[in-house]
């Protein structure tokens, strides 16, 4: 038992922290038919994380809420001797046994056990005393896992922004504003998006449109004072974020043929002069949305918005150097 608790807190992997279980499992108590269901307590669901009897490919697909989960039920329960049924797929699963994992009083996993244990009777303490040591690993690795997803996006936003920064002496404007395009629907995790520019004559024209209509974003206004959408946008300093245009109310899609579920916005400017907006339109929001992902985006485009300065300076010079 030692040893098994030393394994499971050893392990900073998930891989390492399911494997470190079976092992231990299946040594003391001869259990190896075993799945852990995690616990979202900010929807309610139980979704599949680990299982020994499906296939992997397939976890990601078995959710229960809260109320459905046939394996509740079992909770605080003996080992059925005659399994109660769930079913996946078409298949049927046997259960015999489950056990919820909770951390401060809040519900964080259930193992499910699928065959009887037959030590159960015997061990009952120490294969709950070695799940309470389970339960702790599990919160600490899912709490590292999270961390290092989290550098490793950061670390990747940097790469971007460092990337448009070594783009902004370039005079070929068209492959930034691809980038800069590809970039956008990257970090907000958007199906479409568009830049428009301030031309000659002071109207916005598009520049780039990766699957957003131009009559579609020129059809938005806004709700209180009918003012078109780009024009105020544009205008402005400040990144426009609205997730929910159907129930918010702020703005009205009178272009009912396009559907424009979201939208956010980044003016590009410098100090000196408006230069145009860029646009990301139907945002994923389960890929979450948060102020660092802005901050970054809003980056990327102020020094866009320099590198466009830049070159309409170089055409200006160009022009007068063709002048003398």
């Amino acid at each position: 038992m030692v040893q098994a608790i030393l394994a499971i807190h050893l392990a900073m992997e998930m891989e390492e922290l399911y494997a470190a279980l079976g092992e231990y499992l299946s040594k003391i108590f001869d259990i190896n038919k075993f799945s852990c269901f995690l616990f979202n307590n900010d929807t309610g669901y139980y979704s599949l994380d680990y299982s020994t009897i499906i296939e992997a490919t397939s976890w990601d697909e078995i959710i229960y809420r809260e109320d459905e989960a046939p394996f509740v039920g079992l909770f605080d329960q003996e080992p059925l001797i005659f399994p109660a049924s769930m079913v996946w797929f078409g298949r049927n699963f046997e259960l015999y046994w489950a056990h919820r994992l909770t951390h401060e009083n809040e519900t964080a996993a259930a193992i499910v056990i699928h065959e009887f244990p037959e030590q159960m009777e015997d061990n009952s303490i120490m294969i709950t005393f070695l799940l309470r040591h389970f339960t702790s690993a599990l919160i600490r690795t899912t709490i590292y896992c999270e961390m290092r997803h989290l550098k490793e996006e950061q670390a990747a936003q940097l790469d971007l922004v460092n990337e448009m920064g070594n783009m902004v002496g370039s005079r070929n404007l068209e492959p930034i504003l691809a980038v800069l395009m590809g970039m956008a629907l990257k970090i907000m995790h958007a199906e479409v998006g568009s830049i428009l520019l301030v031309n000659d004559e002071n109207q916005l024209t598009t520049e780039i449109e990766w699957g957003l209509n131009d009559e579609c974003l020129r059809s938005i206004y806004f709700e209180k004072d009918q003012t078109p959408y780009l024009e105020k946008i544009s205008r402005s300093k400040e990144v426009f974020i609205d997730l929910d245009i159907k129930h918010n109310r702020q703005l009205k899609l009178k272009d009912q043929q396009h559907q424009v579920n979201s939208i956010i916005s980044f003016p590009l400017y410098t100090p000196y002069n408006h230069y145009g907006l860029l646009n990301v339109v139907n945002i994923d929001q389960n890929m979450g949305i948060d102020e660092q992902k802005i901050d970054t985006l809003n980056t990327i485009s102020k020094l866009a918005a320099t590198t466009i300065e830049n070159h309409q300076l170089h055409k200006k010079l160009e022009k007068l150097e063709a002048n003398f």
